[in-house]
């Protein structure tokens, strides 16, 4: 299926809004075995936006709009769409309903009209209920067919995964069967020259999507069997490289065989501020493994709830590999876990020595006594840097667990 995505708002050309939404629809399409072949992004006029959908209806059997669906006067998509595909709108009364509760709520008196513009939807059109906020979705039918999904990713995520992508497997299974799983710390073209040669010359397509984690690869074919046969076929090039039972993402795998293992998990994080503990308490059931987290930005910190020797800060500095080592038993120790992590380093922009630049990262992980330290210099932003370093810390650990026990890989 040819998938073109058009992402409106000014505020994505000026720089002052990252386009998340572009990555999250990207990732979710190819999941499914669906690769976006265009990506246009044009800000909130109602020219520019016809113009778009004039390039995209030209080869594009479906296209997904975000943004523009606001009852202000920048909120131009849906309008924009009715005029491309001739449609007229028409008012929704149960939207009404909805709308006009949750204005009673939030302001006690009337709605106003511009507020009810929300419930104006084209003919030919299936709605995509918005369980966070006011503007829904909409699946148009018209000489092509679009998705017009809100701009906020809190509303467009669940919106595209609930609502919208039930419709969308169904409209792009010509019985196509995909399978799918991820290959975690091996760059994306030694996967592609791996793969590639097991489905030469098969009726079989190949979607990577390529991350700081890893790359998760997706099959997808009509023929069942042979999709799972050459799936398996693929994960055995690289053993325990591939993260198991299909798990897509590094923290929740590595959350799960500390479950499954019955182990508990503390934290000590500088540099990264808490975001490994986070991505750990993002999880439901966090509390069946994580035991806490100290974040020791200062060296005072470090010493006084870490347990930190005064002559390793003094010597090494916070960031070396005889910090790390110290504060993952102390994380281990004082929150009482029996698995742990620990990272220090320079994220920058400033702060880099000769000797330790900008990007320099030391990482240990702890398993049942057990400590491996890594050290890295990380490319990138400030942002990116303590992305990196959240990832990798999950992956040493992952290797100590890999040790302990071995989990099949089921595709």
């Amino acid at each position: 299926m040819r998938v073109s995505i058009i992402c409106t708002g000014t505020e994505l050309l000026k720089g002052t809004t990252v386009n998340t939404n572009l990555a999250f629809l990207g990732q979710q399409l190819a999941e499914i075995g669906i690769v976006p072949f265009r990506a246009l992004v044009v800000g909130d006029s109602a020219a520019d936006m016809r113009q778009a959908l004039e390039a995209a209806a030209t080869d594009s059997e479906l296209i997904i709009t975000t943004g523009g669906l606001g009852p202000t006067r920048d909120d131009l998509t849906r309008n924009a769409v009715c005029d491309f595909l001739g449609l007229k709108l028409k008012r929704d009364f149960s939207i009404v309903d909805d709308l006009e509760r949750r204005w009673a709520k939030r302001y006690s008196t009337v709605a106003r009209e511009d507020y009810l513009t929300q419930a104006d939807v084209p003919e030919n059109s299936t709605v995509l209920k918005n369980r966070i906020g006011t503007a829904p979705g909409l699946w148009v039918k018209g000489k092509v067919q679009i998705i017009l999904l809100p701009g906020p990713p809190h509303e467009l995520n669940p919106m595209f995964q609930n609502e919208a992508m039930p419709l969308l497997k169904k409209l792009a299974v010509k019985m196509t069967f995909t399978a799918g799983f991820m290959i975690a710390s091996i760059s994306e073209l030694i996967v592609q020259d791996k793969i590639e040669p097991l489905v030469k010359g098969l009726p079989i397509s190949l979607a990577y999507c390529a991350s700081i984690e890893g790359v998760k690869v997706f099959l997808s074919g009509e023929d069942k069997d042979l999709v799972r046969e050459k799936a398996a076929e693929a994960a055995k090039l690289f053993g325990d490289a591939v993260l198991a039972d299909n798990r897509l993402a590094v923290v929740p795998e590595v959350f799960e065989r500390l479950k499954k293992s019955g182990y508990t998990l503390g934290i000590a994080e500088s540099c990264t501020g808490g975001m490994i503990a986070a991505a750990i308490t993002d999880l439901p059931g966090a509390s069946q493994v994580f035991k806490g987290a100290i974040v020791s930005y200062s060296n005072a910190v470090k010493n006084k709830l870490l347990d930190i020797p005064q002559p390793i800060l003094d010597n090494c500095g916070a960031v070396s590999r005889e910090c790390v080592e110290a504060m993952v038993q102390g994380a281990a120790k004082n929150l009482e876990a029996n698995a742990a992590i620990a990272v220090s380093g320079i994220a920058g922009p400033e702060g880099g020595t000769a000797e330790k630049p900008v990007g320099t990262v030391h990482i240990a992980a702890f398993l049942q006594g057990e400590i491996i330290t890594e050290n890295y210099v990380f490319p990138g932003s400030r942002e990116s840097i303590r992305e990196r370093a959240k990832i990798r810390a999950l992956l040493l650990l992952r290797q100590l667990l890999m040790k302990k026990n071995r989990y099949r890989v089921i595709l």
